[in-house]
């Protein structure tokens, strides 16, 4: 708690003194907010007050008439801790600009708001301390760090403080983890679990750890980054699905259609999920078409109709390709992700060795405030990837049931994942011994 006079700025306060309640910091806190190392990393689990010594810090910054710059990756991330922050420091507040996310202070300190989906932010600014909140999923943060914050630190000599949870080995708040592991006497990093807060129930903990794989334990709950990085499907279980390609006939198609620079990629998958047949080209759109046809002949295939490919699909209709559209939305493709994931988890699916496998092993999810995203890494493709999901889900409709009679799968709605109270698993209406079969139209 703070006792502030009035006095000290502005002829129009009264000598009453104002107390400002701030945040009582944990022993785990409090280790790191007095450590002298300019560039402070903290990567712990959740829950173990993170953004509330971030909230401190920075009050105490403003208290002491230095300006501060808090930095979240969406607007909704920092909303929380602007509001919060004004609440704190309300009763010594002289201006604040909503619009712009700025408090200013009758100490003199500044508190601003900056948001890390732009390339550029806080330009032409200079702070005494610059708080970087949910440093684990804020995207591009090497290349924002280097060009944007840690230039507004050059004429304060000011601090910095990255926090977060790890979201893979691979992302950029790892590196500046990795830095404060070294001899850099500027750098220093912190690693906590989310037992280090004193005021989280520790049978809580024991009942997530139970839930949870281990790997995403150790990561959520200690602050320890997972192996595979932000892979979705695990690198040992796409090693492990490498094969050769199918001799036999493909049952289904699954076709991804080119985005600029992107490739169109077909990929036809067997009676028992392997796949037969995989193409990728870019070629005109006419030429697309036609070799489409040439490909999958009177197999179904599952298409991207997203954008421009719905007009392609429609043309491939009418050319009398067996065709069914799929439009990818966050939620369409959240569903498809989640089945090629348990087809790799659970061993149904086969790949040929290549760049489809590189593909499947550079992909990445990624946590934003409206749930997970799944994409290549900027420069990599993932027209494979999306082809391959398209192929599994048109297999589940298709074939159903592996030449064996063995079901391992029941499908349930449009998304095979997701069970609907009092809804029965389709019956495997579509064998491998009828290839022509047209897809249904309820599809």
């Amino acid at each position: 708690m703070y006792t502030i006079s009035q006095r000290a700025k502005g002829p129009q306060r009264t000598g009453t003194a104002v107390e400002v309640r701030v945040h009582r910091l944990h022993p785990g806190q409090r280790a790191i907010a007095d450590h002298p190392a300019r560039f402070r990393v903290v990567m712990c689990g959740r829950r173990f007050g993170k953004s509330a010594l971030g909230i401190r810090l920075a009050c105490d910054a403003a208290l002491a008439g230095q300006p501060v710059g808090w930095f979240a990756p969406s607007y909704k991330l920092a909303l929380e801790a602007w509001r919060e922050v004004c609440d704190r420091l309300k009763d010594v507040t002289q201006r604040v600009s909503e619009q712009d996310k700025r408090l200013e202070l009758i100490t003199g300190g500044v508190v601003e708001v900056w948001t890390l989906d732009t390339p550029d932010p806080a330009r032409g600014r200079k702070y005494g301390l610059v708080v970087i909140d949910e440093a684990g999923i804020a995207p591009n943060l090497t290349e924002i760090w280097q060009a944007a914050i840690r230039p507004t630190l050059v004429d304060l000599g000011g601090r910095a403080l990255i926090l977060g949870t790890p979201k893979g080995r691979r992302h950029g708040f790892v590196k500046m983890f990795d830095r404060g592991m070294t001899d850099d006497t500027d750098w220093q990093s912190f690693r906590a679990s989310t037992l280090d807060n004193p005021y989280i129930p520790a049978e809580e903990v024991a009942a997530a750890k139970k839930e949870l794989p281990s790997e995403i334990f150790r990561q959520e709950f200690e602050g320890i980054p997972t192996d595979d990085g932000a892979n979705p499907f695990g690198l040992e279980a796409v090693q492990a699905a490498i094969g050769e390609l199918s001799i036999h006939p493909p049952v289904v198609f699954g076709v991804d259609l080119a985005r600029s620079m992107d490739y169109t990629v077909v990929c036809g998958m067997d009676a028992w999920r392997r796949v037969a047949v995989l193409e990728r080209f870019q070629m005109p759109w006419a030429a697309t078409k036609t070799r489409i046809q040439e490909l999958v002949k009177a197999i179904p295939i599952v298409a991207d109709a997203t954008g421009v490919g719905d007009a392609i699909v429609e043309d491939l209709q009418v050319m009398g390709v067996s065709v069914y559209p799929h439009i990818f939305t966050q939620r369409s493709k959240l569903s498809l992700m989640q089945r090629l994931i348990a087809g790799f988890q659970g061993k149904q699916v086969t790949i040929p060795e290549g760049w489809l496998a590189n593909e499947l092993q550079t992909f990445e999810f990624h946590y934003t405030p409206t749930g997970v995203r799944y994409e290549a890494p900027r420069g990599e493709h993932d027209d494979g990837v999306m082809a391959l999901s398209l192929a599994l889900y048109g297999w589940d409709r298709v074939q159903c049931v592996p030449p064996d009679g063995t079901l391992d799968l029941a499908v349930k709605g449009d998304d095979p994942l997701m069970a609907f109270a009092g809804t029965q698993p389709i019956s495997p209406i579509y064998s491998f011994a009828a290839p022509e079969t047209q897809l249904p139209v309820s599809w």
